[in-house]
């Protein structure tokens, strides 16, 4: 599978081979950024899956450019590469969602097989986070289905299951989810 990527490295040599080592393993390289301000717009832009992000770049850090792009919800899987190993900056990385440190020189095979491991890895921590999302957001849901019930209950007399067909008879007639009625019945404490 062709994976979509972006590199920004200053260093014109390392960065042209690094694009090369890239192509010649199957990548499709959008676009290459010479400083912090073109890998935040590139990025932004082009919606890469994967980011090789240099730390040390003109105009703004990597560490910087991983904050923004955060900020900005980029949710591809962004890896830095530098010749400097310091805590600092691994810890502000990582804060700053950097899914991983590659430390330059860049031999290819382990360069290639980095970018793999760390990309599956964020790939499975992104699907975890759309599932947890999405059962959060179907609890949520629930909370709201059973408080409308309560309210209908209390407000006509009806027991959970009476509650519950009038929510349901009601959205079916109106073509609207149960949720969305759910929240109008908890807002307004009727529909009519």
């Amino acid at each position: 599978m062709e994976r979509k990527i972006i590199v920004a490295e200053d260093d014109s040599l390392i960065r042209m081979d690094i694009v090369e080592m890239l192509k010649d393993n199957g990548y499709s390289v959008l676009a290459e950024a010479r400083d912090g301000l073109e890998a935040v717009e590139k990025t932004l832009k082009y919606q890469p899956e994967i980011l090789l992000l240099d730390l040390k770049m003109p105009y703004l850090l990597g560490t910087n450019v991983a904050k923004m792009l955060k900020e900005k919800s980029y949710q591809g899987c962004v890896i830095m590469l530098t010749a400097y190993s310091s805590e600092d900056y691994i810890k502000e990385a990582t804060l700053n969602n950097v899914s991983g440190y590659l430390i330059k020189p860049l031999d290819e095979k382990i360069l290639i097989s980095q970018i793999e491991l760390l990309y599956k890895s964020h790939s499975e921590k992104q699907k975890l986070k759309k599932e947890l999302e999405k059962s959060n957001q179907k609890l949520k849901e629930r909370k709201n289905i059973e408080k409308a019930k309560g309210i209908l209950m209390k407000k006509y007399s009806l027991d959970e299951n009476e509650a519950y067909s009038k929510l349901r008879k009601v959205s079916m007639e109106k073509r609207m989810e149960i949720s969305m009625l759910a929240e109008i019945v908890n807002a307004t404490g009727d529909f009519v």
